[in-house]
């Protein structure tokens, strides 16, 4: 395999050249990229947003146990329609078959979960074979702090951090991205650039291998 600390500095001259770090059109779609993370209906965004809030703070402030809740949720509807079955006959008489999602909306999500699933298959897979030796060692390294700092964070407060920021970085970064291009990326080429020359000022193996010690 060859040593990460070999890897080629090409792609990095490509992205950060002078004066055009990060410059350009905005990113490729992810995995994470949808209707419904990228807003394109409101009200059923909000719903789901509101949805996962409501839940995450009933689990953690009123020590809610899931299950139950879900099972005292599926009874109640069931005597609730009892009791609309007895008031209204015929409510449903005639009628066909509910169909609340239609066959193209179930194919578009399947599609969508498909992509993401793959592409999270795929980068796993590369990570664990050494397909690219840094991105592989930068997984080592991640895993290596995550599991250090565990116990000092909580999981639960992750878990609200990451349910909405997957609603709200997906929106921001795909309608605000000329925004982020101005004020952001600035400040992440000067952070790139100060850890290239604290880099720089680290010898090489190649520059002091031929040296003689006394």
């Amino acid at each position: 395999l060859k040593p990460f600390w070999r890897k080629s500095r090409a792609p990095r001259a490509q992205w950060f050249s002078a004066g055009t770090a990060l410059r350009g059109p905005r990113p490729q779609r992810s995995m994470f990229d949808s209707d419904i993370l990228m807003w394109k209906n409101p009200v059923l965004t909000g719903a789901a947003l509101a949805t996962f809030n409501v839940l995450y703070f009933m689990v953690v402030f009123f020590d809610l146990c899931m299950t139950p809740f879900f099972c005292k949720v599926g009874i109640f509807c069931i005597f609730a329609g009892l009791a609309v079955r007895f008031a209204v006959p015929n409510l449903l008489a005639d009628k066909e078959d509910p169909q609340p999602f239609s066959e193209e909306v179930v194919q578009k999500i399947a599609a969508e979960a498909t992509v993401a699933l793959n592409k999270f298959a795929a980068r796993v897979v590369n990570t664990v074979m050494w397909q690219s030796s840094s991105k592989t060692a930068k997984a080592l390294v991640f895993l290596e702090v995550v599991r250090r700092l565990a116990p000092w964070f909580s999981f639960t407060f992750v878990v609200f951090l990451v349910g909405n920021g997957i609603f709200i970085v997906s929106y921001v970064t795909e309608n605000q991205w000329g925004l982020i291009e101005q004020h952001v990326q600035p400040q992440v080429e000067k952070l790139i650039a100060f850890k290239d020359q604290l880099k720089s000022k680290i010898p090489k193996y190649t520059d002091i291998k031929d040296e003689k010690w006394d």
